[in-house]
């Protein structure tokens, strides 16, 4: 297919951020949607034990991967500041090392929770009558993490390079792939937490294939070359540097919310339903700020690497407000057709009722978390990288477990647990502000 890739260090700032952005906001979307999908089969074909079930591994998954994403973001941040420095060489390198880092990182993954998934969950508090079946889900989903986590490098960097639309075009076939397989193995072979699980792992290697693809036939800055398919020392230190910070930082905050989702799972099997079907629908929200943030650290990127240090200024400023006021719009949709979109999962009202509460507090408050974003992403391309390990072990440990432990007890509602989080990313807004001011007063 043709190619059309956006001009990060040229020309006028908001279209071009929102052209960048736009597929962005659509991959992630799509991924939420085919997420959402695989819970609704579930609740439709299967029964609410079994989208519990998947609902208790969501907050763990997310912590593991932690563990090894930041390094896909690392890669991103050093195949960007090369390309806007016009070193072609130096982009191809780093592709090359990044795509072995997440092969391995995928095959790190897997053998943890091959051998840890059950005592993972039993950590969380995961009801005994479905443990049996989240650990399934588990164990199949981490057996195609090796999948996965290259994947999500091969999308990184062509991301890096300007190319939003070929993984947003990418990420459409692998979702219609994931729904049709959801209904093959769970409606017909009646397979459900597995056969949701064995979907996304085939779906994502779609994906998968249709990147590498493209990334064989590039012969520009991310062209994958044999002699560079090796971890080359400057590469690898580069980001490890970065994304080494960004790995214990983002696992200071999902470790945070594993508290907190433990806490709901102490409450019983509808409270964890609740919680997952809130999870789904708030992260329709979360997703489009991420991808709009993560949009403003390539541009970023790209432009730290060309010194065009003006700019940076700009597109910092423009971003956040285009972030934040599309994450508020998209909260007061979702609160306002909240309804009709909870009935979609369950007709319980203990379970409706629920999710309302959590789903109110969170929708409503998501414009700090994604002003947050992308104060991270920025900072992240500013060469501040341990910034991103502070605001983690602060905000995300801290705050979110000790709210869990110490404060929540007093009162054992949704509501009043979850008010952590939007506490929890204001303050990180505040420190990322300092670090960012800093930033541009020392030019950078």
């Amino acid at each position: 297919m043709k190619v059309n890739k956006t001009q990060l260090t040229t020309g006028p700032i908001f279209k071009n951020l929102v052209l960048f952005s736009l597929p962005l906001v659509m991959i992630n979307i799509l991924q939420t949607l085919f997420h959402t999908t695989d819970t609704a089969v579930l609740g439709i074909l299967a029964g609410d034990a079994d989208v519990a079930a998947v609902g208790a591994c969501g907050s763990l998954i997310s912590m593991l991967v932690c563990l090894v994403s930041g390094y896909s973001s690392a890669a991103n941040v050093v195949i960007s500041r090369r390309i806007g420095a016009e070193d072609k060489d130096g982009s191809r390198r780093a592709t090359g090392s990044a795509l072995v880092l997440g092969l391995l990182s995928g095959m790190f993954l897997m053998l943890i929770v091959m051998v840890f998934s059950k005592q993972f969950l039993i950590l969380t508090n995961c009801q005994p009558e479905i443990l049996d079946k989240a650990d399934i889900y588990m164990k199949i989903y981490f057996l195609g993490m090796p999948i996965t986590m290259l994947y999500n490098f091969s999308a990184s960097i062509l991301r890096a390079s300007g190319d939003s639309v070929r993984p947003m075009v990418y990420m459409i076939i692998s979702g219609i792939a994931n729904v049709g397989l959801n209904f093959v193995f769970v409606g017909v072979f009646n397979m459900t937490v597995a056969g949701v699980a064995i979907a996304t792992v085939l779906s994502n290697a779609i994906a998968l294939i249709l990147a590498l693809f493209a990334l064989l036939k590039d012969d520009d800055y991310c062209k994958v070359e044999k002699k560079n398919l090796r971890l080359r020392k400057q590469e690898m230190l580069e980001m490890i540097g970065i994304g080494l910070p960004s790995c214990i930082g983002g696992l200071s905050f999902y470790f945070g919310e594993v508290v907190v989702v433990s806490s709901v799972n102490s409450l019983g099997v509808d409270a964890m339903t609740a919680n997952t079907i809130s999870a789904q629908l708030d992260r329709l929200n979360y997703t489009v700020g991420s991808s709009i943030a993560s949009a403003v650290g390539i541009m970023i990127s790209q432009n730290f690497g060309a010194r065009k240090f003006s700019r940076i200024k700009k597109t910092m400023n423009i971003g956040m407000l285009y972030c934040t006021a599309l994450s508020m719009l998209i909260g007061i949709f979702v609160v306002a057709f909240s309804d009709v979109l909870i009935g979609i999962f369950t007709d319980s009202e203990a379970i409706i009722s629920l999710t309302k509460g959590r789903l109110i507090l969170i929708c409503l408050t998501n414009f700090i978390t994604c002003a947050m974003e992308v104060f991270m992403n920025a900072v992240r391309s500013l060469k501040r990288a341990k910034s991103v390990l502070v605001v983690g072990i602060t905000c995300g440990f801290l705050i979110r477990s000790l709210w869990a432990w110490l404060i929540w007890p007093i009162s054992k509602t949704i509501p009043f647990l979850f008010i952590c989080f939007p506490m929890s990313t204001a303050v990180g807004c505040i420190i990322y502000f300092f670090i960012y001011r800093n930033a541009m007063k020392k030019g950078i």
